[in-house]
């Protein structure tokens, strides 16, 4: 093609955004780069390939608009020269266009390593020049040759930019923008990052899928192996049907780093081998469930990044029928709060956990994930049983990803201290309301223990924890928050001396219960706790009931008339029992459990109907009861005359928010109800029914429920979505005990 020709071609083309690019090999990613481009209307492609075939398919099948050669008429006039020739052709290739390329024409490559093609750049120009900037879409098929050209080959798929320090950045611009136009997500990585990276994810797996089938296809059974082959030897070994030529180019390239992933994957293989010929199902299960915790973890990070993460919640109404009886006996399901805890505790214990009764229903199973992603083995035995692998108090692996508690509270109070007692460095991160929330209380719990926090803004998540020395932990706390005197006693697991918590509510609580179960010293000291250092035991731990169900279920049988009920598992800490204690001073039918030896009153309680009086509650039992709050403002709704709750200002805004909620449904219920000052005043009455909305708050449908229960007519409560989710036995609890609470239609 003569000088005049191609000049004209290059003249009339619409000047488009990316101008004259230029893809250098024209096999299944240059085409598809090619096509991608075209198809957009972004670019005038022209395509060099030293098979002529090629080149002529390419433009026939519309891949390019021209074919080109590597000659001044044509490397002269490009804006953009993508490399797409095999890593090892890059520096002849490099050499051929070098006398013409002009300072401003962005020259990337597709390859797979980029350390190699550093070099060849080098070696080709003396210097890497500050317009070569190499890159690589982590894209690809077992296809080759230019009609295997797609343009959707990088739609969610990953690109990789790797700029050197002397990169011209508005080139660099380009390049990312470029990318990001073929529909990739663009990161940047420096050169031997990248090749140490794609050394384990893409070229170990090819290296390993080759070896098995040449080892296979060479055995003495090779026949009826690949006869007999399933799914999973398909799936596995699908990527040994790539291009031997390119793959024999990469491993010489990318020698080092292939080196070094494969003496790591021959240890932890070497491991596994003692681990078979020892019968040692442990390590192997411990080896499974790391490994399936990763690829779920990849599975969901690639669905994000296809498809995105929104997920539809379906609205849920929960009807309540007047006239009911709780009558019968029944077990509860294991208490939710309870069930973070233990599955806490057994993973940092030396040696086996039972754990039974345990509910794994919603956030605890985000609790249970992040013991698994750090190595901990969980077996399933059953729907409300695990066996846990404790792996001692420092024995926790490094997640491969930042560990997600999502809108899990109970779950980031738990581990927060737990991960700050490593020897790694962590990085936490969660979804929604936990996001940008300030978490000082939590955040200031952990800098006792030496731990670094990192956050973009001061005391919220994400955040990264960094090890330190814990020295001697003494917490005096200002909060009566359950949550955090929970992170505060597994703070001082991690003390090398005596410690001690002074809670701001007294009495014994379920943490401290259960840290007794397996095997801590924690004496009762003044108004606090000292605990004396020790790693935990594990122990066989039968959960007793959900202490919330059950208040909830006492004051629907106390209200309900012919009501006789028997709560077979109830285990009330402290404050549980002195709210029954409480309910009984005011006429509740109750007979509660006695004290256990750790402390925890368990076993049988019974509940009767009962005519409940009004009462008068101080600031002080308003804080200690605030949990059930909402449940004392229902039974001021039924009892004879009026009732005084004091304090209510004083308490955190979303305890307050709950009443104020509550408040608003009595009055719809045509329950006179005076809130001033803090404090409120309820007159007993019988509620008219109605509809409610307890706005996704859990506690508050519970209440909302059980002022229904015995109105004049049928009560709805909106937005249930989250109860059913805490409370995942509700209907077939309702069912058995014959209280009329169904979903509503």
């Amino acid at each position: 093609m003569s000088l005049d020709v191609v000049s004209q071609e290059i003249e009339f083309q619409d000047k488009k955004q990316f101008g004259n690019v230029m893809i250098i090999g024209l096999g299944m990613i240059g085409g598809s780069f090619a096509k991608a481009l075209k198809d957009k209307g972004l670019a005038t492609l022209y395509g060099a390939d030293r098979r002529e075939g090629e080149l002529a398919l390419g433009v026939s099948t519309g891949v390019i608009d021209f074919p080109a050669q590597l000659t001044e008429e044509y490397v002269s006039k490009m804006d953009v020269i993508i490399l797409a020739t095999p890593v090892r052709a890059m520096e002849s290739v490099l050499l051929q266009i070098k006398p013409f390329l002009l300072g401003t024409t962005l020259i990337t490559d597709v390859g797979s390593t980029k350390g190699s093609v550093v070099e060849s750049a080098r070696r080709a120009f003396g210097n890497v020049p500050e317009n070569f900037i190499p890159s690589h879409p982590i894209a690809g098929a077992e296809k080759s040759g230019v009609l295997a050209s797609n343009s959707l080959l990088f739609e969610k798929h990953m690109a990789i930019v790797t700029p050197l320090p002397d990169s011209n950045p508005i080139l660099l611009d380009r390049l990312h923008r470029i990318w990001r136009s073929v529909g990739a997500d663009v990161v940047s990585m420096d050169v031997e990052h990248h090749d140490h990276v794609l050394a384990s994810s893409s070229h170990l797996p090819h290296l390993l899928a080759y070896t098995l089938v040449d080892a296979l296809a060479n055995g003495e059974r090779s026949q009826d192996v690949f006869k007999f082959a399933a799914g999973g030897f398909r799936d596995f070994t699908r990527i040994a049907s790539s291009d031997p030529v390119m793959w024999r180019d990469v491993f010489m390239a990318n020698k080092d780093a292939t080196l070094a992933t494969l003496d790591h994957f021959t240890d932890r293989l070497a491991d596994m081998r003692v681990a078979i010929e020892q019968g040692d199902g442990a390590s192997m299960f411990g080896v499974f469930t790391r490994a399936k915790s990763a690829r779920d973890h990849f599975l969901r990070v690639l669905e994000q990044r296809t498809i995105g993460s929104t997920k539809e919640v379906r609205p849920v109404s929960l009807s309540v029928l007047p006239a009911s009886a709780l009558k019968g006996s029944i077990s509860l399901l294991g208490d939710k709060s309870l069930s973070h805890k233990a599955i806490t505790i057994a993973s940092l214990s030396a040696g086996v956990s039972e754990l039974k009764n345990i509910d794994l229903s919603g956030d605890v199973r985000i609790t249970m994930q992040a013991f698994r992603d750090m190595g901990v083995v969980i077996e399933e035995m059953a729907v409300d049983h695990l066996r846990i692998h404790g792996v001692g108090l420092k024995g926790l692996k490094a997640p491969i990803a930042p560990i997600n508690v999502h809108a899990s509270r109970e779950s980031l109070y738990l581990l927060l201290p737990v991960l700050a007692g490593q020897s790694f460095v962590t990085s936490v991160v969660a979804e929604g309301v936990l996001l940008n929330q300030s978490l000082s209380d939590l955040f200031s719990l952990v800098r006792q223990m030496g731990c670094t926090v990192t956050s973009e803004v001061k005391d919220c998540l994400p955040t990264v924890l960094s090890p330190g020395v814990c020295a001697k932990i003494s917490i005096s706390l200002k909060s009566g928050s359950e949550r955090l005197r929970a992170a505060a006693f597994l703070a001082t697991l991690y003390s090398p001396d005596n410690s001690d918590v002074t809670p701001l509510v007294l009495g014994l609580s379920h943490c401290e219960v259960l840290l007794r179960r397996f095997g801590m010293a924690i004496i009762e000291k003044g108004a606090g706790f000292e605990i004396t250092p020790s790693v935990p035991v594990g122990a066989d731990i039968v959960l007793s009931g959900d202490e919330h169900e059950t208040a909830w279920l006492v004051l629907l049988a106390s209200l309900l008339p012919g009501s006789e009920l028997i709560i077979e598992n109830a285990g009330l800490d402290s404050v549980s029992f002195d709210f029954l204690s409480f309910l009984q001073s005011i006429g509740a039918d109750v007979s509660m459990p006695k004290a256990g030896l750790a402390g925890l009153y368990e076993g049988a309680l019974r509940v009767g109907f009962s005519e409940l009086k009004a009462f008068s509650l101080s600031s002080e039992q308003s804080y200690q009861f605030r949990e059930e709050l909402p449940l004392l403002c229902v039974v001021a709704a039924y009892a004879n005359g009026d009732s005084h709750i004091k304090g209510i200002k004083n308490l955190p805004y979303y305890y307050e928010d709950r009443i104020l909620a509550l408040v608003d449904a009595l009055k719809q219920m045509k329950i006179v109800s005076i809130y001033r000052n803090g404090e409120l005043i309820i007159k007993g009455g019988l509620p008219q029914g109605g509809e409610l909305d307890c706005a996704g708050d859990d506690r508050l449908a519970l209440a909302m429920i059980a002022l229904g229960a015995r109105s004049k007519a049928v009560t709805k409560v909106n937005d249930c979505q989250k109860l059913l989710e805490e409370f995942s036995e509700l209907e077939s609890v309702a069912m058995q005990l014959g209280f009329h609470c169904l979903v509503a239609q």
